[in-house]
């Protein structure tokens, strides 16, 4: 075995190992398993991260946040790939809820009903007067990982998008009299 083919090898061996780790965290129900960020979450900080993900893509004819587990993706996001300031952020931003939504329906969020849910968290993106710096980054970090979990999830890309293979299908009947020639091809200038 040359040099160059050893040090290739030796790559992805490392690589391997390092992805390796974060491919096998799924608990058995195929639900990522979540890991706790900086900051501890506890069982209620978590069902309420669901609540809050329920309300942003609720269930109806299709799969919402809670069938999909996105708070679990939220977790798992925030504590892989954010800094620990935006991650201090986000859990006092999460604690701050539960006052807001006694604030203004006299209620915890989770009693709250979805539509006072949906007010509150519609209020806090659009009227943030009166609302802490962190509730707002927290809803709108919540709102966008929810957004990307929805969107990279295994019933969105397989039910919603259904996803073609390049070059796509062949037509062999398409007319040529519809080919816009005016469009430059490969090799065209």
């Amino acid at each position: 075995m040359n040099r160059r083919l050893a040090v290739k090898n030796f790559a992805l061996l490392a690589a391997t190992a390092t992805l390796l780790p974060s491919c096998f965290s799924q608990s058995e129900d195929g639900k990522q398993a979540a890991a706790p960020p900086a900051a501890a979450v506890t069982a209620d900080q978590q069902q309420l991260l669901a609540e809050v993900c329920e309300t942003i893509i609720p269930k109806t004819d299709t799969p919402g946040a809670k069938d999909l587990g996105l708070h679990l993706y939220v977790l798992k996001m925030l504590k892989d790939c954010t800094p620990a300031k935006e991650q201090e952020l986000f859990m006092t931003g999460l604690k701050q809820l539960d006052g807001a939504a006694q604030k203004q329906h006299g209620q915890a969020f989770a009693a709250s009903t979805a539509a006072q849910r949906l007010a509150l968290l519609q209020r806090i993106d659009q009227q943030p007067d009166g609302f802490s710096p962190e509730l707002m980054g927290f809803y709108r970090m919540a709102r966008q990982l929810t957004a990307d979990g929805y969107k990279g999830s295994k019933y969105f890309m397989t039910k919603e998008v259904v996803y073609e293979l390049v070059p796509g299908r062949y037509n062999g009947y398409y007319p040529v009299s519809k080919v816009d020639l005016s469009v430059p091809h490969h090799g065209q200038s």
